[in-house]
């Protein structure tokens, strides 16, 4: 088995901060930084920059991070096959901070109703927009299913999906500015603004970024993941930043603001594409139970 403080350090580094992968771990803020830095300590490696606006990884620190994240998922892969061999079947959920697959947990109960034999178990990872992060790629190895929206140009041809529901864009901005007091939001609104997007974060937004940018006045601004540092950067600058469904409101010093654009982004459960017959078994349960 793996040191269990590898969880806090792949959480802080993923979260850029102590006090949000304290949370993530329902854990107080003080054992996570113990945790942190007795492991630094024990083996004689920094793994984080301290700043007054939250922590970043090292060039060790980010090495560790990759390397602990493949330790995780063997560990969380042997623990899956020996539970299935003692005969429970559990279908692993991943989630994360921007994936944290609240509906389908929601669903869980009506779901276990169909397929009581089964379990559902939650599994940390980490962000799908890191390129070092194989979870969509490996649907099946480290987890079997993910809620979230869906990138042709990331995961094309990856793993099958499931439509769940719709959401509608949301504008992310400073709590001290003029428009958030507004409960609505147009196109027209972020003229003279410059809107931060996540590249590629799914079909929906790469059609939403093509609007924005024939929109004179509106400067966009590519970002390649989705995280606090993205925040923290937007509040320094003033920049504003597209959001939808879980993704909006996840900064303390922001708050999301419905864009009316006539562009929704779907959510899907992703799934391989030769699932397991106990994951197949799942699918259309919760397939049944979302029918209209």
């Amino acid at each position: 088995m793996y040191d269990r403080r590898l969880d806090a350090i792949v959480a802080a580094a993923e979260l850029g901060s102590f006090s949000k992968a304290a949370e993530r771990l329902s854990i107080s803020t003080p054992a996570l930084v113990k945790q942190v830095t007795t492991f630094e300590r024990e083996f004689g490696v920094v793994a984080f920059e301290r700043t007054h606006t939250g922590v970043r990884p090292t060039a060790a620190g980010a090495s560790l991070v990759e390397d602990a994240r493949k330790i995780m998922g063997e560990v969380a892969a042997a623990l899956w096959r020996a539970r299935n061999l003692g005969g429970t079947a559990s279908v692993r959920l991943g989630v994360s901070l921007m994936a944290p697959g609240r509906n389908t947990q929601a669903l869980w109960p009506q779901v276990h109703e169909l397929v009581p034999d089964l379990q559902l178990e939650i599994v940390t990872v980490g962000d799908l927009y890191d390129p070092k992060t194989t979870v969509m790629t490996r649907l099946g190895a480290e987890v079997d299913v993910v809620q979230t929206s869906y990138s042709t140009v990331r995961w094309g041809g990856m793993c099958r999906l499931l439509p769940l529901f719709s959401t509608p864009f949301s504008i992310d901005v400073l709590r001290t500015s003029p428009l958030a007091e507004r409960r609505r939001l147009t196109v027209d609104d972020l003229r003279g603004r410059r809107v931060r997007m996540l590249r590629h974060a799914n079909d929906a937004t790469d059609h939403l970024r093509r609007v924005l940018k024939a929109t004179e006045g509106i400067e966009v601004m590519d970002v390649q993941s989705f995280d606090f540092a993205l925040f923290n950067d937007a509040a320094e600058s003033g920049d504003v930043v597209v959001t939808s469904g879980a993704w909006s409101g996840v900064h303390p010093g922001f708050v999301g603001i419905e864009l009316d654009c006539g562009i929704r982004v779907p959510c899907f459960l992703a799934y391989p594409r030769d699932p397991a017959p106990h994951v197949r078994r799942f699918v259309d349960a919760l397939a049944q139970v979302i029918e209209p």
